[in-house]
């Protein structure tokens, strides 16, 4: 089983919509998947899969007597692809329990979150997708810590490149993982792209950008994903991929995966 998280250096980047997204198109290409909402500062992954579950993996952290079966939800039926997931809560007070958490917690959640990887891994999940919380949060950590890639997503036009630059240096150094960029709303002239496909001169300038950001955090970009009104439209009520398979931004999220299963050869 491979783990990807997907991480940022503040909120608003579209980091849950696309780890949503892109564990959607890797369940239709019949990978058995797992989307894990570890951002327990903002949770937003019930919302955009329109479900509530009474059992999260907040509760999992703190009860020893709770697996995997206790918290997984089945897309199997409803889609038709083998899409998993698993919540973290949005009940405010079991959110201030992750914040408020002891060293000894914070060391019994670790132990139970690498025995839910483990779980997953026996019941022969392809790929498991983290969505993290921005920043540095021990809780971040902890889901960067068990992933084989990381995909730190930046929104093409606002993002603290210092900052940014700074969380590269001192934290992602550490992992023993593989490092990306994912460039999320890219904005070019031609924008949206026709057909989601760039023009020839969208296609240098997005280029250039892309060396940049590559040079300036020495982390290769996995890809570009240009902005659509449609997807800001909708917003994070609902996996858009699943909503339009053949809109361009779902073009975008599979050249996406593609990427990624390339990065894993």
């Amino acid at each position: 089983m491979k783990i990807v998280a997907f991480h940022s250096y503040k909120g608003g980047t579209g980091k849950t919509h696309l780890s949503a997204n892109l564990a959607t198109a890797l369940a239709r290409r019949g990978y058995k998947t797992c989307i894990l909402d570890l951002d327990f500062r903002g949770p937003n992954l019930q919302t955009l899969c329109g479900v509530e579950t009474k059992t999260t993996i907040n509760d999992l952290l703190f009860d020893p007597d709770l697996s995997s079966e206790d918290i997984l939800v089945s897309f199997e039926e409803e889609y038709q692809i083998p899409l998993f997931a698993a919540f973290a809560s949005t009940d405010f007070r079991k959110m201030g329990e992750i914040v408020r958490a002891d060293k000894k917690q914070r060391q019994r959640s670790l132990k139970r979150i690498l025995k839910l990887r483990d779980e997953l891994s026996d019941a022969n999940f392809d790929f498991t997708i983290i969505d993290t919380s921005p920043g540095v949060q021990m809780e971040s950590i902890d889901g960067l810590v068990i992933s084989d890639a990381t995909c730190l997503v930046l929104k093409a036009d606002d993002f603290d490149i210092s900052g940014t630059k700074s969380m590269v240096t001192q934290l992602y150094s550490l992992l023993d993982s593989i490092n990306y960029v994912v460039l999320n709303r890219v904005v070019a002239e031609s924008c949206p792209p026709e057909e989601g496909v760039w023009s020839s001169t969208d296609l240098e300038q997005v280029k250039k950008f892309e060396n940049t950001i590559k040079n300036e955090m020495r982390m290769e970009v996995l890809t570009s994903i240009p902005c659509f009104c449609e997807v800001a439209r909708e917003g994070s009520r609902n996996i858009f991929s699943l909503k339009h398979p053949d809109h361009p931004f779902s073009k975008h999220i599979d050249n996406l995966a593609t990427a990624l299963l390339e990065g894993f050869k």
